[in-house]
């Protein structure tokens, strides 16, 4: 009863506004579960156990609780093997954040010292073990069967969340702050235990980088463009390039966007490369040149690892790194992971107004407004990286602010209404940028996340896009995010036909900043003539040579021709698994950090 109280007081104390009385049950037959296990010791050893898990509990909750005031997350076994929980202890007083009341956790466990110790002491059992082994069993499969119904619930509505423990939070408070921890420590121990079977030496990834590094050369005319500006750079929430420069019903999609491509560097072939941690695989990409997990997501299975990131490459120079969103902190582990990849500061959404929630967090046009508030406050140079969030699905906006006709009420029309609005939000942030002198100072880069429109609709696509012939090859091309690159005077304006990929922007970002990384996967872009992107799931271009993997199809990029597989192919398609195949062993053993 004691622990099932204070589980329930728990998820009313971390999440008051969508707190629900059904969270009693998965609580109540975590406890049947535990205590079941407990019943099959002897009497005196059971209540000792119980008694012990009361207080491991006990600690846990109010740790989850300092951790959650601190950083409005809930502990994880990562944040505590990066070092982010001890560098809070260390820094904050346990007592002095999480309030008086929440230590009355522990009182019941005072309460109980002087009960246990009579109860032990005169309390005599002459039943034979089976007695009590009967109901232990009895407990455990009744805790079994009723909890695997919650956690498979929550699994089957939302697919891929407990894997990728992207929201902590609302784990939590669906099946339970006891299930959560169980399920962040079979994650750590199990599901995200590596085999030692690597299939390169780590001379061999090293050479390969040596050689990579040497394609990056400096004989470029960008070179050192950005030194002693600011770096502003703007991650565009479900932004995909088919929007741009387009009509519908007579109206421009993305007016202010297509104002600021004439003034900038725009590559209209630049293909998204996330895999299951999705908006957050993009942040890493364009902040690491490494590519994602292939299974899992890389924000939360390595984010106690070291990496050679842009933010701490900019404060080799002196400059400070910043991070803003205005979704909650804990949220794809974003909270720990920054920490790893070395923001000096991470603006969540607490740091922003609260009268302007959309959707999952902050609107655009606060979120825009108060960043800048804040940028002006930071010492310049300086590195800024903005995640905007108002344009994430389900794309649901209060107003009508775009005439989608016979699409209302459809998803591209939801989708394609969305992305105006945060058009036009981005529109009036670029003014104010202008209007502050940034536009003189900073190189702005701004590109597309992922896909908006699931592979499942792009058949949808077509009704914007009526110049494109519907086949397999474009229904591949339509999965393009616009990446744009302004410099000041809007210097060097143009349109790079190259086809490039987001893992390129870091190497992008360094060229011009004179950064020198040696371990990158990505290729400087802004001269090259060359394509190349590599994806994940197995699809690559290459040259002239694209690859759709779920299809097994070779294309030629440049007119959508299908080609017959030869012995060509086939040692171009294994030459790119090998740099998938380095990337994931460098993520596993964590190589970048003897370089570090």
């Amino acid at each position: 009863a004691l622990l099932t109280y204070k589980s329930y007081i728990f998820v009313k104390i971390i999440s008051p506004t969508y707190f629900n009385r059904s969270i009693l049950f998965p609580s109540f037959y975590c406890i049947i579960l535990l205590i079941g296990f407990f019943m099959v010791f002897k009497d005196k050893i059971s209540l000792i156990l119980a008694y012990l898990l009361n207080l491991l509990l006990s600690i846990v909750y109010i740790l989850d609780i300092f951790y959650f005031n601190l950083k409005g997350d809930l502990l994880s076994l990562v944040s505590i093997k990066n070092g982010t929980l001890t560098k809070l202890i260390s820094t904050n007083s346990i007592f002095e954040i999480i309030g008086f009341k929440n230590v009355l956790f522990f009182m019941d466990l005072l309460v109980l010292i002087p009960i246990i110790f009579i109860y032990l002491k005169k309390v005599r059992f002459t039943v034979p073990y089976y007695f009590y082994l009967i109901p232990s069993i009895l407990f455990i499969a009744l805790g079994v069967n009723l909890n695997a119904k919650h956690v498979n619930k929550l699994a089957e509505e939302q697919s891929g969340l407990l894997r990728n423990m992207s929201n902590k939070l609302y784990i939590s408070r669906m099946i339970g702050n006891i299930n959560y921890h169980a399920l962040d420590g079979y994650n750590y121990f199990f599901r995200y235990k590596e085999d030692n079977n690597f299939q390169y030496s780590d001379e061999e990834i090293y050479s390969f980088f040596k050689e990579n590094n040497k394609k990056n050369a400096d004989n470029n005319p960008y070179l050192n463009k950005g030194q002693g500006k600011n770096l502003i750079v703007i991650q565009l929430e479900s932004l995909q390039e088919f929007v741009i420069n387009q009509k519908f019903n007579g109206k421009e999609i993305t007016p202010n966007l297509n104002k600021f491509i004439n003034r900038s560097v725009y590559f209209e072939n630049c293909f998204y490369q996330v895999g299951e941690g999705n908006t957050s695989d993009a942040e890493f990409l364009v902040n690491n040149s490494l590519y994602p997990s292939s299974n899992g997501a890389t924000y939360y299975k390595y984010a106690g690892n070291t990496f050679n990131s842009l933010p701490k490459n900019f404060k080799k120079k002196g400059y400070n790194s910043y991070v803003f969103h205005g979704n909650n902190e804990g949220f794809w582990n974003r909270h720990v992971m920054y920490n790893s990849i070395g923001f000096d500061k991470f603006y969540g959404i607490r740091d922003f107004s609260q009268d302007d929630i959309r959707g999952m967090g902050i609107g655009d046009r606060t979120f825009f407004k108060e960043s800048l508030e804040k940028m002006d406050s930071f010492k310049q140079p300086f590195y800024s990286f903005l995640i905007t969030l108002t344009s994430h699905y389900p794309f649901k906006d209060k107003e009508e602010l775009f005439p989608v006709g016979e699409l209302k009420d459809t998803f591209l029309g939801d989708y394609i209404n969305s992305i105006h609005n945060l058009d036009r939000e981005l529109g009036i942030f670029l003014n104010d940028l202008e209007k502050k002198g940034y536009l003189d100072n900073s190189i702005i880069v701004m590109y597309g996340d992922h896909n908006g429109v699931p592979t499942y609709l792009t058949k949808e696509i077509y009704k914007v896009r009526k110049d494109i012939e519907k086949n397999d090859f474009n229904n591949f091309m339509l999965g393009k995010v616009p990446l744009i690159v302004h410099f000041p005077g809007d210097n060097y304006k143009s349109v790079k036909k190259e086809v490039v990929g987001q893992i390129d922007i870091y190497n992008l970002i360094a060229n011009l900043y004179g950064i020198k990384n040696p371990y990158v996967f990505g290729r400087e872009i802004l001269s090259t003539t060359d394509n190349k992107v590599l994806f994940n799931n197995g699809s690559f271009i290459y040259d002239d040579i694209l690859y759709v993997s779920h299809l097994n199809k070779y294309f030629n990029i440049n007119n959508g021709q299908e080609l017959t597989e030869n012995q060509k192919l086939k040692d171009i398609n294994n030459i790119c698994k090998k740099e998938i195949q380095m990337n994931q062993q460098v993520l596993r053993k964590n190589l970048l950090l003897m370089n570090n």
